[in-house]
């Protein structure tokens, strides 16, 4: 997330804030926000900046990317929100070692420890190898550095803020790799004790369906496609599996420290068309259903198509994606009270995917989700709608929240629940549909209902 878009303590953006608080009032809490990602590795400090951010600076003559001291302000603009912040590994030369110094007193005074989540020390490690790196880069030397970097933040933070340098404050999301096959190994790397000092927090490895301009990219095969999400994912879940024999990493949760559709920033028509809020929703609802993956952090870029929306500027939208993670915040709702698990339809079809919550303690049935991600596109004449049939408590009653809009290929008209979430309203919920839809199960406990070619439903007991 480039924060500096979000607005600062005396000028926020209240349509970014709207929208995060729009998720909050459906899971009950503020999202994490992780501000790092590519940006993180490439911001030089220079003192002498007087905006937040710059492309050039003079602290170093190659720095693409400059912060300033007021780019730390915005970490006071969103409310009940926490936060990761990335610190630059790349940079392995004076400016590098001089903006740590100079960023670690400035971010923790910042933050402090009431919006403290972690911290991350670098971001994608494996693709330095041949660029600031060393080709034949090893694990080996990457743990040595890391570990050499985080004592020095650790030292760093002793001076500035001593509370924040405490075992129970200390803490990071690590290795950031760019994938689960990347060329930096997770279990080489962890077998090389990057934990050995007890502050990882969340092992964190990033997950793209596929990259931007990758041959054979579509939106019904790549996105709108459930085996495809599958596979994606249980890589992660393959990943954790061979990383849970570790000593070191007993009890630490698997993340997905950086998520989204395609690599590369998204590709327009794929990424920020409605086809991707339906994504979202089973992304999400997969992710949670293995118990594995334990957050997900969804990449958000100003500019690129897979942002959930456009903060700032004459082009300042919501795009259908947000209404997709609207979507997955009121089927998880509280996740920290529920179970998920993917229900298995009987057309076994690709193109669609349901699951169940359940209630932790009492396992009892409290939602449903179902995605019909057949592409449908505005411009065709007749819009196919399937059936669906569950068994629930007989005669029990459903409410009904459809994510919709006119085709898989649109990025504007989308609604959740009946309500759009735009910038003319600052983000703020505007009702377009006013239906409310309940269902009444047989009495024996069948619930029928049906979906229209690209569209979702959460379904919740009443």
């Amino acid at each position: 997330m480039q924060l500096t878009n979000k607005g600062n303590t005396s000028s926020p953006n209240t349509f970014s804030v709207n929208l995060l608080e729009n998720i909050e009032k459906l899971q009950g809490t503020m999202p994490v926000i992780r501000v790092g990602g590519n940006s993180q590795d490439r911001a030089i400090y220079d003192d002498s900046l007087v905006t937040a951010t710059a492309s050039s600076c003079s602290a170093d003559a190659l720095a693409i990317q400059c912060i300033g001291k007021s780019f730390f302000d915005s970490y006071g603009t969103f409310p009940r929100t926490r936060y990761s912040h990335g610190f630059n590994l790349a940079w392995n030369n004076a400016s590098g070692y001089n903006t740590l110094a100079a960023t670690v007193p400035l971010a923790c005074k910042a933050i402090g420890a009431g919006k403290l989540e972690n911290w991350e020390y670098g971001n994608e490690p494996d693709l330095y190898m041949g660029k600031w790196r060393p080709s034949n880069w090893t694990e080996a030397e990457y743990v040595a550095e890391w570990q050499n970097g985080t004592s020095q933040i650790r030292s760093l933070l002793q001076e500035a803020c001593p509370k924040l340098a405490s075992q129970k404050y200390f803490n990071f999301m690590a290795p950031s790799l760019s994938s689960p096959g990347s060329k930096l190994r997770p279990t080489e790397i962890f077998n090389d004790t990057l934990n050995s000092g007890h502050s990882l927090e969340q092992i964190s490895v990033h997950n793209y369906i596929t990259g931007a301009t990758s041959p054979g990219v579509t939106l019904q095969n790549s996105l709108l496609n459930h085996s495809s999400t599958v596979a994606s994912l249980n890589k992660h879940v393959a990943t954790a599996a061979n990383l849970s024999s570790i000593p070191d990493l007993a009890g630490v949760p698997y993340i997905l420290g950086e998520h989204n559709s395609l690599y590369g920033g998204g590709r327009a028509g794929l990424s920020d068309v409605f086809g991707s809020a339906l994504w979202v929703l089973d992304s999400v609802s997969y992710g949670a259903s293995t118990e594995v993956i334990r957050r997900m952090h969804f990449h958000q870029s100003t500019t690129a198509p897979y942002a959930a929306w456009t903060p700032t500027g004459v082009n300042a939208s919501t795009h259908p994606s947000y209404y997709g993670k609207l979507a997955a915040a009121r089927f998880l709702g509280d996740s920290t009270t529920v179970s998920v698990s993917e229900i298995a339809l009987p057309d076994s079809s690709p193109f669609e995917s349901a699951y169940a919550i359940y209630d932790r303690q009492s396992r009892g049935l409290k939602r449903l989700a179902v995605i019909n991600m057949r592409e449908y596109n505005s411009t065709q004449s007749s819009r196919p709608v399937q059936t669906y049939s569950f068994i629930v408590a007989p005669s029990s009653s459903w409410t009904v929240e459809r994510l919709t809009a006119p085709g898989a290929e649109v990025t504007t008209g989308v609604t959740f629940n009946g309500y759009a979430y735009e910038s003319a309203t600052l983000g703020l919920p505007r009702k377009i549909d006013g239906t409310v839809e309940v269902l009444s199960a047989a009495s024996d406990g069948t619930l029928q209902f049906a979906l229209q070619d690209s569209e979702a439903a959460i379904l919740s007991l009443n």
